[in-house]
């Protein structure tokens, strides 16, 4: 892949994570602290932003540099987690479609904090639903 067409994935990789979170180019650049100039060159594969403002892009996004990538780059790196990917797979394809719509929306709208319960110890998440259930039930 010439140096031509990995601006233009990323570039389009950019613009369709940006379409999915219903932003503009204006909201991307204040948010990510990138003008609304460059965030629109990156999306037409006119220019690559700064590595800092790459991060700060996908950020904002929720996303990682990996998941603007092209396949090919990330297979090599992504080799080790192969058995983990196909669980997940597993995992989806046996989802409903309302447990889906809630999936997406909890990862599109709420990632900082289902990172946060990621972290948290067996203990702690099951002090964490009971104190989620007396809620609800009250």
């Amino acid at each position: 892949m010439t140096m031509e067409e990995l601006q233009k994935h990323i570039g389009l990789k950019i613009k369709e994570y940006r379409k999915i979170r219903d932003m503009t180019t204006a909201e991307l650049g204040r948010l990510s602290n990138t003008s609304q100039a460059t965030i629109s060159a990156i999306e037409r594969g006119t220019r690559f932003g700064t590595f800092e403002s790459m991060l700060n892009i996908c950020d904002v996004l929720g996303i990682s540099l990996y998941d603007i990538l092209p396949l090919d780059y990330t297979q090599k790196i992504n080799l080790s987690n192969a058995k983990e990917d196909k669980q997940v797979q597993m995992l989806i394809e046996n989802l409903s479609e309302r447990e889906i719509h809630t999936i997406k929306n909890l990862i599109l709208d709420d990632l900082p904090l289902l990172e946060l319960l990621g972290r948290l110890d067996s203990k702690e998440k099951k002090h964490l639903k009971e104190l989620f259930n007396s809620i609800l039930n009250n």
